[in-house]
């Protein structure tokens, strides 16, 4: 009879334990949002939140600031859905070396080392190639949208007349004065193409059916 009590008492721990432990990880993939046939879960948004808090170094945040993480987030998470739909119907297709080498000069400027990347992959349970997928969504849509909208790129170089003119007047050597010029348009087209960027997302978003549940 002892024998008896004490295996349903070991029954019933182990049976909550595994219900707990079901049920915890239930609540953690509930979908929270569905844009048309894709979903994204309570899982999917604890991956990104514990990303953008590693990439920004974030190490305390009040209630507040992580309320606005979460919709960040949510709204990172959906557009990365949007984005990668669209550059595949148009077969956009990136190099691996130019995703790599994006990478790499990503985690550079982050100062961030692939060893501490991957500690925090395996800490956070995240799959190694979490970052690298982001990257190579953001080059096919910005090659997308450089297809869509290049034409429509004019640059009025009178407006950037001044920038150029003092360039002319501190810097004497001709070869890096030409580089310069061209950084100066370089950087006048990327705010035009990211101009683009937004309006383009914002226009095609309405129409997916986008639901937060």
């Amino acid at each position: 009879m002892f024998k008896k009590k004490i295996f349903l008492l070991i029954f019933f721990f182990l049976t909550t334990f595994f219900f707990q432990k079901s049920t915890s990880k239930e609540i953690k993939n509930n979908i929270i949002v569905s844009v048309n046939n894709l979903i994204i879960t309570e899982l999917d948004l604890s991956k990104e939140i514990n990303f953008i808090k590693f990439i920004n170094k974030y190490n305390n945040t009040t209630e507040l600031e992580i309320a606005a993480l979460r919709r960040q987030s949510i709204n990172n998470l959906i557009n990365k859905k949007i984005k990668d739909i669209e550059t595949d119907f148009f077969k956009i297709f990136i190099p691996e070396k130019e995703i790599e080498n994006n990478l790499y000069n990503l985690l550079s400027n982050l100062k961030i080392n692939r060893e501490d990347l991957d500690k925090f992959y395996e800490k956070n349970e995240i799959e190694k190639n979490y970052l690298k997928d982001s990257v190579r969504i953001d080059l096919k849509w910005s090659e997308l949208i450089n297809q869509l909208y290049q034409n429509r790129i004019n640059i009025n170089l009178t407006e950037i007349t001044t920038e150029i003119e003092n360039i002319d007047k501190i810097e004497k050597n001709k070869e890096n004065k030409e580089i310069l010029k061209e950084n100066v348009i370089l950087a006048e087209k990327n705010k035009l193409l990211n101009k683009f960027s937004e309006f383009h997302l914002e226009k095609i978003k309405k129409k997916y059916l986008i639901n937060l549940l």
